[in-house]
């Protein structure tokens, strides 16, 4: 038994209709081993290699089967069948370069009818070469209307692979479709919604997954990186996304999009909050006299300072500002808004509503006589075309005279519109600043930097040209109050 040559069994099935015809594997192990009896080989090891299979899967598989070789001083693998070994040129470069290194080397290809070996005859080589052509094309072909297959089902809003968690396949028309599963589409949804809770994480939701059975195919429970690819995954919003594109996709969606991208935000902010050890109240605000740039903060001896740093643009504002002298500066120029006498705010309020309100009697009167005007002119325009149709009046004389009211009432209407709605509502935001610069310097003191320097309510300043800040915004013509008027 010693003496006999030992083999290594290779079993390759391509798909499950090979299976189902009787090309299991198992069925070519047992084949394979009558041959190798018949031969008189023994079987030292038998390899199993599915199509379905992960490319990188089967490349790994065939090494091994190499390794195991070549460790063991084996010279004989059994095959079935040439494509059932080779089906592209690298495995066929590695049997050839395997062959040529010794020639008591052999592989048996079993329903072909042939071996291979250093020695073999030309014939043998044109015979083995024909048949690795053909299978590499076969498995091209197989590839390029797979990649039609999907094409064809990418543009009908089809993914064609499984779906993520929360959705089943079902077949509707002859076609296989991807629609919410009852069973798991509302768990889902609060689970996508759950992780945007502070107190969860992935491994938070894949816990919460494994405790309400949902688990993956193979009936294991989800890890932390796929939980991760799932919540990435842009099915949930109708989009497939395959092969590194997006297609518009015709499943129900299961989340929103705003959803969708709230999530997107927390899995890309992993990184835990850094708390700044200071935050200045001026930051981006104040800017540099000689170069426009942005005065910078840092923290020195307790106190925080402010510089221009642009050094390489000849810059000469060098200069550093404290932040608490800088502070002391604006409420100074804060506390001048504050008039001295309170009945002269008093005053001066009630005279801007009085004077808005003769505005607005002004400006009711001038609409209500624009209208009658153009109430008047319509009338005239509609009587005119019944003595048209009358026949009292000719066509010529009818076009001139329309004419006439048209382009009066055009006139009327473009009156009407440049008439002022807005000063109303400019006078209640003129009193609001009036009462926020006497309380200015008060309000200003108690706020956080945060508040200090909060634009929600941005505007530009006329002088120049860029945003007004919570400093400037106090005073209708923040001149003497703007970030700039803070010289470096």
């Amino acid at each position: 038994m010693d003496s006999q040559p030992k083999a290594v069994i290779l079993a390759r099935v391509s798909s499950k209709t090979q299976e189902d015809e009787g090309y299991s594997l198992d069925s070519q192990v047992k084949l394979l081993q009558s041959y190798c009896e018949s031969k008189g080989l023994i079987v030292a090891k038998s390899f199993k290699l599915a199509e379905s299979a992960s490319k990188s899967s089967q490349r790994r598989i065939f090494k091994e089967v190499l390794i195991f070789i070549e460790e063991n001083g084996i010279k004989h693998l059994i095959i079935e069948k040439v494509d059932r070994h080779v089906r592209n040129l690298q495995d066929a470069v590695e049997t050839h370069d395997w062959l040529m290194a010794d020639e008591n080397k052999q592989v048996h290809f079993v329903k072909d009818s042939l071996v291979m070996h250093k020695n073999s005859r030309s014939q043998e080589w044109l015979n083995w070469g024909i048949r690795v052509v053909m299978a590499k094309n076969y498995i091209d072909n197989l590839r390029e209307e797979a990649m039609k297959g999907s094409t064809e089902k990418l543009a009908q809003g089809w993914l064609p692979a499984p779906p993520p968690p929360g959705y089943m396949t079902i077949t509707e028309n002859s076609k296989r479709i991807h629609v919410p599963d009852p069973a798991t589409e509302g768990i889902m949804k609060r689970l996508l919604r759950l992780y945007l809770e502070p107190s969860h994480s992935l491994r938070t939701i894949a816990e919460e997954m494994d405790r309400r059975g949902i688990r993956t195919r193979k009936g294991r429970p989800y890890s932390k990186s796929c939980v991760q690819k799932m919540l990435m995954n842009p099915f949930y919003i109708g989009i497939n996304h395959y092969s590194g594109k997006e297609y518009p996709g015709a499943q129900t969606p299961l989340i929103s999009s705003e959803l969708f991208e709230q999530i997107q935000q927390k899995l890309h902010n992993k990184k835990p909050t850094i708390y700044k050890k200071h935050n200045p109240t001026f930051k981006n605000i104040i800017r540099c006299e000689h170069c426009d740039g942005v005065v910078t903060w840092q923290k020195q001896k307790g106190h925080l300072y402010g510089a221009c740093q642009r050094t390489t643009a000849g810059c000469r504002g060098q200069k550093l500002l404290r932040e608490d002298k800088v502070e002391v500066f604006i409420i100074e120029q804060l506390q001048q808004l504050i008039c001295p006498s309170s009945e002269v705010i008093d005053w001066v309020a009630n005279t801007m509503r009085e004077n808005q309100r003769e505005n607005i009697e002004a400006r009711e009167r001038l609409l209500a006589s624009i209208q009658r005007q153009l109430d008047h002119l319509q009338r005239m325009d509609e009587q005119l075309y019944d003595d048209k149709l009358a026949r009292e009046i000719t066509k010529e004389r009818y076009d001139v005279k329309h004419e006439e009211f048209t382009t009066q009432i055009a006139g009327l209407e473009k009156q009407k519109s440049n008439i002022d709605m807005l000063a109303g509502k400019r006078l209640e935001q003129h009193l609001v600043l009036l009462e926020l610069s006497q309380k200015a310097a008060s309000i200003y003191q108690t706020r956080t930097p945060e508040q200090k320097t909060s634009n929600n309510n941005q505007t530009f300043c006329r002088h120049h040209n860029k945003p007004r800040y919570a400093i400037c915004y106090v005073h209708k013509f923040c001149k003497s109050y703007c970030s700039k008027s803070v010289k470096n």
